[in-house]
């Protein structure tokens, strides 16, 4: 299974960067990046499968495609945001993981407020 794939690169990225964050922190820092590219690539396949499984459902039904691409959008915007956040935090710099954290709230609520106007309109319709 590629988990342990997955796995295994980042236990021994792990112990390296472990060895090298006192001595260079910059390097480590560095390595880190290079690994989660390197873990996304890893992943790339399976997402785009997702993504264009998500992409052909919303084709079919022709409300959904809205969603659909709103959804892809709010996840592509949490997990960018979870990742630069761990980076930072990684880096020491936990003022600035917070303010990414923040910003991906405030873009996730501006994208979600359609689709939660929506729910709102056809749980007024019902109700009437």
């Amino acid at each position: 299974m590629e988990i342990f794939n997955i796995v295994i690169l980042c236990v021994v990225s792990l112990f390296i960067v472990s060895i090298l964050r006192p001595i260079q922190k910059e390097i480590a820092i560095a390595l880190t990046v290079i690994l989660g590219m390197i873990v996304f690539g890893l992943i790339f396949d399976k997402l785009s499968y997702v993504i264009e499984k998500l992409t052909e459902v919303s084709t079919r039904i022709s409300f959904a495609n809205a969603y659909i691409k709103t959804l892809l959008k709010m996840t592509g915007i949490a997990l960018i945001s979870e990742y630069i956040a761990s980076v930072c935090r990684d880096s020491g710099e936990e003022a600035i993981a917070t303010k990414v954290e923040f910003a991906e709230r405030i873009l996730i609520l501006f994208l979600s407020l359609p689709l939660i106007l929506s729910l709102l309109d056809v749980i007024s319709k019902f109700l009437k």
